[in-house]
C-alpha cells in the first residue's frame, strides 16, 4: 500500500474467461468459503447476520432482459481490533467472460498493529475459475516450460495486454530441498497476482537466454519477477524486473524470498480497477423492497374491534420498525466506513502530490548537476586538446551509472575510499522490495558519494563538518541537499528509542565495536518506510573515514505511526 493507514489491505483483480454461468461459479466458491468460516452462506439478496459481529450483504444488477449483469457479495466483521470488510464484485459481458475483484479493507479501532493478509478465497477462485491475464493462465503452482515452450513464454512476457507480473524461476543445477520448498511457498502466495512459470531444465534456461537476451535472462536457480511492458532490446529495462539469485534462495539466513509474494501482492493491490468494475453501481434494491413491504403492511392494517386483532397489528408494526431500524444501522455503518475510506484517499492524494513535487525538485537539481558536470568536462577536454593531449581527452571505458538496486549498491561499496559501511546488509536489501527501490538506491549512491567527497576534503585540510561541506561551492565537491540532512535527533527520540541508534563501528574507532549515531541522511520523507542512512563522522579520528552504520527503513521516532 502507498500509505500504512490506507484501509485497503489487499485487492485482486481477475479476468474470468468465457463460462456458461460465471456468477453461479463465483457464488458457489464464495459460499464454500463462507461456510468454512461461519457454517452457512445465505446468498439471497439482503442483509444476513452470520454471527454477533458478522453481516453478509448481497446485491445484484440486472439488464433489461432480466439477466444478471453484476453481483456483489460483501462480508463485514466488526471485531474488537478492527472492522474487516471483504468484498467480491463481478461484472459479466456479452461474450460470457467476466471481471472479478476481491478486496479486503481493514478499519482499525485502535493503535494495535494488524497484519492483514490475502483472503484464502483468492486461491479458491483461481483454482476453480481458471482466470487469465492476456495469453497467460493464472495457476496455483508454476507451469513447467521446456525448450519448445520458450516462444510461448516470450509472447506472454511481451504481450501488451498483460497487466499482472510474470514470475519465471529456473531449476537449479543440482537438487536443493530448501530452494524447492521456498519456491513452492512463494508461488502459492503469488497465485492470482501473477502468472507463474518454471524453466524445467538447462536446455530451457539456455533457450530462454537465447530468446530474451543476456540482460533479461534467468540463470539456473534464480527467480525473476517480470513487470509489464518488457523490452528485451533495451538493457536498462532489465533492472525493472527484480530477481533473486540461487545463492539468496538457498541461504537459510536470507528471507528475501518472502519479498516475491509481497511485491506482486502490493502491485495487485495498487493496480487501478478496470472501468467496468470502477463504474458499476448497485441500487439499494434491498431497502426498496423492504420499504414496499412496509407500505403494503401498513396499508393492510385496519382498526379491529377485537383485542387479539389489535395485538396482532401492533406486533406487525413492531417488526416493521425493527426492520427499519436495522436498515438505518447498516446504512450508518456503511456511510461511516465510506467516509473513512474517502479521508484516506484524500490523504493519499495529498501525499502523492507532495511526493511528485519533491521528485520534480530533485530531478531539476540532478539535471542542474549533470549540466554543470558536462560543462566542466567540456572545459577540461578543451584544455587537454589545447595542450595536444588528444588521447587523454577521450574516455574509452564509460564509468557505470547509479546502481539500480541496493543489492547492486552493496556490490560497489569498495568504490568509496573515505566511507566504511558497517550497516547490516539485510536491512538495506529490504528496500529492494518497495516500489521506489530504484529511486532510493540512486539517492543512497549519491549520499555515499557526498560522504566520500567530504572525507576526501577532510584529508586535504577542509576544517568544516559535513553540513559545511554540503553548503559550500568548492569546485569538484559532491554535495547533499542540506534540507535532507539531520545532524542530531530530538531529546525525546533519544530518550525513548536511543538504543535503536547504536550501530557497529570498527574496533579501532571504539573498543566495544558499537557507537551511537544520530546524524542521518533522508532518502525520502513520505510514507512509513522513508529510508535513512545513519553515519558517524570519524574523519578527524582514528579511521579518518565516515562510518555508515545503518541503511534501511525509517527507525522509530515521535512521528512513527
Amino acid at each position: 500500500m502507498t500509505l500504512s493507514n490506507s484501509p485497503l489491505a489487499h485487492r485482486t483483480i481477475l479476468t474470468v474467461p468465457h463460462a456458461a454461468s460465471p456468477f453461479q461459479d463465483i457464488r458457489r466458491v464464495s459460499a464454500q468459503w463462507l461456510t468454512t468460516k461461519f457454517g452457512s452462506a445465505p446468498l439471497t439478496s439482503g442483509h444476513h447476520h452470520l454471527d454477533e459481529v458478522s453481516v453478509l450483504t448481497n446485491h445484484a444488477v440486472y439488464l433489461a432482459d432480466g439477466s444478471e449483469h453484476a453481483i456483489r457479495v460483501r462480508l463485514r466483521e466488526d471485531r474488537p481490533d478492527a472492522t474487516w470488510r471483504t468484498t467480491i464484485t463481478a461484472v459479466a459481458f456479452e461474450d460470457s467472460s467476466a471481471l472479478l475483484t476481491v478486496s479486503l479493507e481493514v478499519f482499525p479501532n485502535g493503535d494495535a498493529q494488524l497484519s492483514p493478509g490475502r483472503p484464502r478465497l483468492v486461491r479458491d477462485l483461481v483454482q476453480e475459475l481458471g482466470p487469465t491475464d492476456g495469453p497467460a493462465r493464472l495457476t496455483l503452482l508454476p507451469q513447467n516450460v521446456d525448450a519448445e515452450g520458450i516462444d510461448a513464454l516470450i509472447d506472454v512476457l511481451c504481450d501488451p495486454t498483460r497487466r499482472l507480473p510474470v514470475i519465471v524461476a529456473a531449476q537449479p543445477l543440482r537438487p536443493n530441498t530448501l530452494w524447492s520448498k521456498r519456491l513452492d511457498q512463494a508461488m502459492r502466495q503469488c497465485a492470482g497476482a501473477a502468472s507463474l512459470y518454471l524453466l524445467a531444465d538447462t536446455e530451457a534456461v539456455d533457450a530462454f537466454r537465447a530468446a530474451i537476451g543476456e540482460y533479461h535472462r534467468v540463470a539456473p536457480g534464480a527467480v525473476r519477477t517480470f513487470l509489464t511492458e518488457v523490452d528485451p532490446a533495451w538493457s536498462k529495462d532489465a533492472s525493472r524486473h527484480r530477481f533473486l539469485t540461487v545463492a539468496r534462495m538457498s541461504d537459510p539466513q536470507d528471507r528475501a524470498y518472502f519479498g516475491l509474494a509481497r511485491t506482486v501482492q502490493r502491485l495487485s493491490t495498487e493496480a487501478p480497477l478496470p472501468e467496468a468494475l470502477r463504474t458499476i453501481t448497485f441500487p439499494d434494491d434491498v431497502g426498496q423492497r423492504h420499504r414496499a413491504e412496509r407500505e403494503a403492511a401498513l396499508a393492510s392494517v385496519k382498526p379491529s374491534e377485537e383485542l387479539a386483532g389489535i395485538r396482532k397489528d401492533v406486533e406487525e408494526l413492531k417488526a416493521l420498525l425493527a426492520q427499519a431500524d436495522e436498515e438505518l444501522k447498516e446504512a450508518a455503518r456503511t456511510a461511516d466506513l465510506s467516509a473513512r475510506t474517502a479521508a484516506s484517499l484524500e490523504e493519499q492524494l495529498h501525499a502523492a502530490v507532495e511526493r511528485a513535487d519533491g521528485d520534480m525538485e530533485e530531478a531539476l537539481r540532478a539535471l542542474d548537476d549533470v549540466e554543470r558536470a558536462r560543462a566542466e568536462a567540456d572545459i577540461l577536454r578543451r584544455r587537454l586538446r589545447e595542450e595536444g593531449r588528444y588521447d587523454d581527452a577521450v574516455v574509452v571505458e564509460q564509468p557505470p551509472g547509479v546502481p539500480d538496486s541496493f543489492e547492486e549498491l552493496w556490490e560497489r561499496l569498495e568504490t568509496f575510499e573515505g566511507v566504511r559501511v558497517t550497516a547490516v546488509k539485510s536491512r538495506a536489501l529490504e528496500l529492494d522490495e518497495t516500489e521506489r527501490a530504484r529511486v532510493w538506491a540512486a539517492k543512497a549512491w549519491n549520499a555515499l558519494r557526498a560522504l566520500d567527497s567530504y572525507a576526501q576534503a577532510a584529508r586535504e585540510g577542509f576544517n568544516g563538518g559535513f553540513y559545511q561541506h554540503c553548503t559550500s561551492d568548492r569546485p569538484g565537491a559532491v554535495n547533499w541537499p542540506h534540507k535532507q540532512l539531520a545532524t542530531v535527533e530530538s531529546d525525546t527520540t533519544m530518550n525513548r528509542w536511543g538504543a535503536e541508534r547504536i550501530f557497529a563501528v570498527p574496533l579501532e574507532a571504539d573498543s566495544s565495536g558499537r557507537k551511537e549515531m544520530q546524524a542521518h541522511l533522508k532518502l525520502d520523507s513520505k510514507g512509513s518506510t522513508s529510508p535513512r542512512i545513519y553515519f558517524l563522522d570519524d574523519t578527524k579520528g582514528v579511521t579518518g573515514q565516515v562510518i555508515v552504520g545503518y541503511v534501511g527503513p525509517h527507525l522509530t521516532n515521535t512521528k512513527t505511526n
